[in-house]
């Protein structure tokens, strides 16, 4: 019954051959509205758009899969961050790191995302301070899908407003049911949708903080890896922190994974990150993907 967004979406998916939608480009669409929208009076049917976008892409981004990505591989990963007290930094809203690097006895949601950041449980139950530390910090720069705003909070959201909830601490088994949980909390987490205005960066305090605690890690660091990031052109706010921070980090301390599938998409890579950092090597690159990258790191160990 929604005419001008089902337009709209028809729209997009005739942009790929086989109907797939390029999140990015639709949402960015729906979040910076044209001045005709107002005046179709199709403003309320974008918005009820973008909103199911966000419940879709945070269900799909919910539904784990054990074998593909908690293997022996990716928890090695996580302990040996851990056991280097490396700082993490992602741009992924899942929590499987977050996961991953919990099981590796070193990190805590409560202190570890750069923010003290209180259980969901204590919506329901007398606050119970935790004391426990975390070796390393797990900056997530676009936010993440168990952040979520106590219910009643207005936009944007206090430092203080915000809870982990999720099912891998085991917290919420013994307190009361996650389902009962939920009603005290914000139907949406805090995420920084994938649009290409990513005006939520400066409003929402949390991500002021984490963004801060960034510069300042990696302006101390000594070395340098990323891991999956393609440098898109589009992300002003990305290439703006990594090079104010590293400037005087030696480039010889930089290194890049990653996993282009063919020559031309090698070139590529290295040509966005030259224009970064145009003193890298090409032994900066290990282009043969993380999974083989972190196994070279396990054949280092044993």
């Amino acid at each position: 019954g929604l005419r001008k967004a089902s337009e709209l979406l028809e729209l997009e998916r005739n942009n790929h051959p086989d109907g797939f939608i390029n999140i990015e480009r639709l949402m960015t669409r729906l979040d910076d509205l044209m001045p005709y929208d107002y005046a179709n009076e199709t403003v309320d049917e974008y918005v009820y758009l973008l909103a199911e976008l966000k419940r879709a892409l945070h269900a799909r981004l919910s539904r784990k899969n054990a074998g593909e990505v908690q293997g022996d591989d990716f928890q090695f990963f996580a302990n040996h961050c851990s056991k280097l007290r490396a700082t993490c930094m992602t741009f992924n809203y899942d929590d499987y790191l977050d996961e991953a690097l919990w099981h590796s006895g070193e990190w805590t949601p409560y202190r570890g995302y750069g923010f003290y950041c209180r259980s969901a449980t204590d919506t329901v139950s007398h606050p119970q301070d935790n004391p426990t530390g975390s070796s390393l910090l797990l900056l997530k720069l676009h936010g993440s899908i168990n952040w979520w705003p106590r219910l009643g909070y207005p936009k944007p959201y206090a430092l203080d407003a915000v809870r982990h909830f999720q099912d891998w601490e085991g917290t919420y088994r013994r307190v009361d049911s996650p389902d009962f949980i939920s009603l005290h909390l914000e139907q949406e987490p805090v995420t920084v949708p994938p649009v290409l205005s990513k005006t939520s960066l400066v409003t929402q305090p949390i991500l002021r903080l984490v963004w801060f605690r960034a510069l300042r890690q990696l302006q101390a660091a000594e070395h340098v890896t990323f891991i999956g990031y393609s440098f898109p052109s589009t992300d002003g706010a990305a290439r703006n922190l990594f090079t104010e921070s590293l400037r005087d980090l030696p480039q010889t301390e930089i290194q890049v994974v990653g996993f282009p599938s063919t020559e031309e998409e090698k070139k590529d890579l290295k040509f966005r990150y030259r224009l970064m950092f145009p003193d890298l090597s090409d032994n900066a690159f290990f282009l043969d993907g993380a999974r083989e990258w972190v196994r070279t790191l396990r054949d280092v160990h044993t």
